[in-house]
C-alpha cells in the first residue's frame, strides 16, 4: 500500500508539480477540506438532538352527530365533532373535542391551538364545561397532564371573523403542541371545513320625503282625520356573502289602508292579493355581484276619529324568506310593523300622530 503511494506520488509530481506549483497547492488545500469535513461528521453525530413528531392532517368524515375531524399521531389521539357544517362570521359555534392518551407515558404541557387561512381569524375560544386540569386561555386549549390510558372531553365554543372578501369556506386545523418521555411533539389535527353563510339584512321603511329632501308622498302631514295621505314604503335588501334564491317579502295593509298602483323595482316581481290585503316581492336569483335590491310602493292612509292622537300602522305582518345558493341554508326573519312615525324621514319625522 505504502509503496503503491510513493510510485503514485512520484508520477504526480514529475508530471504537474515540478511543471507548476499551483497543482501542488489545489491539491493540499482539497486534502485539508476533506479533513475538516470528516472531523465535522464526527462532531455531529456526537451530538443528541431530541426528536420533533410533526403529524400529517388526517381525513375528515361525516356521520349522524355531525362532522368528525380525527388525527392520531404518537399517543395522542384528538376527535372533534362539529354539529353543523354551516356557520356564520362573528357568531360562536360549539366543537366537541374528545383527547385520549394511547401510550403508556404521560403526555404533558399539552396546547392546542386553532389555525386558519389568513382570510380568517380565531376570536374568541370559550367553554363552560372543562375539566379542572383543561383551560382556555386567549386562543389556545391547554392541558397539563393527560395520563396512560386516560381520556378529556370538553365542549368549545368558537368564533370566527372573516374577512369580507374571503372565500366561502374555511379550512383549518389545531396546532398541537405536548411533552412525552421529555421529547417534544408537534401535530396537526384536522378540523371539518366550514362553509360561511351569507350576511343577509332585509328592512322596511316609510317615507313622505326622501332622504335627498324630494316629496313622495301626498296629503296632509301630521294626517288629519277624514283626509287621505299618501306614504311611500321600500324594502332593502342588503346581502353580502352568497348568491340567494327565491327571496320572498310579504305583508299585509291593516284596516283603513290601501295600496295604489305607484311602485318602483330593482328586481323581480310584485303581487297583491285584495282578498287578504297581502302583499308579496318575490326575487328569483339574487347575485351577489349586485347585493343591493329594493322594492317601493304607494299605500294610502284614512284616518278615523279612533286614531286620533295614535300613529295608525301601514304595513304589518312584514316577514322574508329566501335560501343561501352556496350552504343550502334557508334564512328567514322578521321586520317590525311600520306605522306613521316615519323614522327614517328627516323632514316629517315625530309628525306622524292622527288630527282633527
Amino acid at each position: 500500500m505504502i509503496r503503491h503511494l510513493k510510485n503514485w506520488w512520484r508520477l504526480r509530481a514529475a508530471k504537474h508539480y515540478l511543471k507548476n506549483y499551483w497543482h501542488l497547492i489545489a491539491d493540499i488545500v482539497l486534502v485539508v477540506l476533506v479533513l475538516e469535513l470528516l472531523i465535522a461528521l464526527i462532531f455531529i453525530k456526537s451530538i443528541h438532538i431530541p426528536p420533533i413528531n410533526v403529524g400529517q392532517i388526517n381525513h375528515v368524515d361525516k356521520n349522524n352527530s355531525g362532522l368528525v375531524a380525527s388525527s392520531t399521531n404518537s399517543d395522542l389521539s384528538l376527535k372533534a365533532i362539529i354539529p353543523k357544517e354551516n356557520i356564520y362570521s362573528g357568531q360562536k359555534f360549539v366543537i366537541n373535542i374528545h383527547l385520549e392518551n394511547r401510550g403508556d407515558q404521560a403526555i404533558t404541557n399539552l396546547t392546542l391551538t386553532p389555525q386558519t387561512a389568513a382570510d380568517f381569524s380565531v376570536v374568541k375560544l370559550e367553554s363552560t364545561d372543562t375539566p379542572n386540569n383543561l383551560k382556555v386561555e386567549g386562543n389556545k386549549l391547554s392541558l397539563e397532564n393527560l395520563s396512560p390510558g386516560s381520556t378529556s372531553d370538553t365542549e368549545l365554543w368558537v368564533t370566527l371573523l372573516a374577512d369580507p372578501n374571503s372565500a366561502r369556506y374555511v379550512s383549518w386545523y389545531f396546532n398541537a403542541s405536548y411533552l412525552q418521555d421529555n421529547v417534544k411533539y408537534q401535530d396537526k389535527f384536522a378540523l371539518s371545513d366550514l362553509k360561511l353563510i351569507t350576511d343577509l339584512k332585509v328592512a322596511g321603511v316609510a317615507y313622505y320625503n326622501s332622504p335627498l329632501g324630494d316629496q313622495l308622498g301626498s296629503g296632509p302631514i301630521p294626517p288629519i282625520v277624514g283626509l287621505p295621505t299618501n306614504y311611500w314604503i321600500f324594502f332593502n335588501v342588503d346581502n353580502k356573502g352568497n348568491d340567494l334564491k327565491g327571496l320572498t317579502v310579504t305583508a299585509n295593509l291593516p284596516s283603513g289602508v290601501t295600496l295604489s298602483n305607484q311602485k318602483t323595482l330593482s328586481a323581480g316581481e310584485f303581487s297583491y292579493n285584495e282578498s287578504q290585503k297581502r302583499i308579496t316581492w318575490l326575487v328569483k336569483d339574487l347575485s351577489i355581484k349586485n347585493p343591493l335590491y329594493q322594492a317601493g310602493f304607494e299605500v294610502q292612509l284614512m284616518p278615523t276619529s279612533s286614531q286620533i292622537s295614535t300613529l295608525p300602522l301601514l304595513l304589518t305582518n312584514i316577514s322574508y324568506i329566501a335560501t343561501d345558493a352556496y350552504t343550502g341554508e334557508q334564512l328567514s326573519g322578521k321586520i317590525a310593523a311600520i306605522d306613521t312615525s316615519l323614522p327614517a324621514d328627516g323632514i316629517n319625522h315625530g309628525q306622524g300622530s292622527v288630527t282633527k
